[in-house]
């Protein structure tokens, strides 16, 4: 079977992980007693939080993904509710639980999204605060890639760091994990789309092609 490599900051179990992602914590003052909740968009803002003192999860929670919702209740919060993975998808979920409090976003310094600008938009009070940095990691830059792998990217800077140090060949397929990512890819790479903007579907996916040769 071909190997599948798994592009990003985390491993998946029974694929081959290329740790292109590093991730720099940042320490910001938070005033928690001010929101109403915290809006996440992914699982490294929770480890982020987890390292304040403060009950950051009694408040309400709004997650990008059901698998960062997952992830922040396991981390202790209780009112979570989470939007279809991607972030346009969250000022619907601000609509449906009718909120007129401030929202604090935790977010890393670069996002892909503009979600934040139309809620704003709709009225909704929104405060921004980086808690962490993504950064492309140098000791990924040698693993051995076959050029008959299975490629797995989950999110534009793990494509970005991935290219600074190998190319993407024509023999390789291209698993993504949402639309986002898909258009971060250079026009001439095709890709194959994650049913859902989940690790484990985009693992799925890639696992499918490779059991065809």
């Amino acid at each position: 079977m071909r190997s599948i490599y798994l592009i990003s900051k985390t491993p998946c179990e029974g694929v081959i992980h290329i740790p292109i992602l590093t991730i720099s914590f940042l320490n910001p003052t938070i005033d928690f007693t001010q929101y109403e909740g915290i809006i996440l968009t992914s699982k490294q803002a929770i480890l982020v939080l987890e390292k304040y003192d403060l009950d950051w999860n009694t408040l309400k929670c709004i997650c990008v993904s059901e698998s960062t919702a997952v992830a922040a209740r396991e981390a202790g919060a209780v009112d979570v509710e989470s939007a279809d993975g991607y972030g346009v998808s969250i000022p619907s979920v601000l609509r449906r639980k009718k909120s007129l409090g401030k929202w604090l976003y935790v977010r890393p310094k670069v996002i892909a999204s503009e979600w934040v600008e139309h809620a704003r938009s709709e009225g909704f009070c929104i405060d921004e605060v980086i808690v962490y940095e993504t950064i492309c990691n140098e000791a990924a830059a040698n693993y051995p890639i076959s050029e008959e792998g299975i490629l797995i990217f989950t999110s534009p800077s793990s494509i970005r760091c991935f290219l600074q140090n190998y190319p993407i060949f024509p023999t390789q397929d291209v698993v993504v994990i949402g639309t986002t990512t898909q258009n971060a890819l250079p026009i001439e790479v095709a890709s194959y789309l994650s049913s859902t903007t989940s690790v484990e579907a985009a693992v799925e996916l890639a696992r499918q092609i490779a059991s065809k040769g």
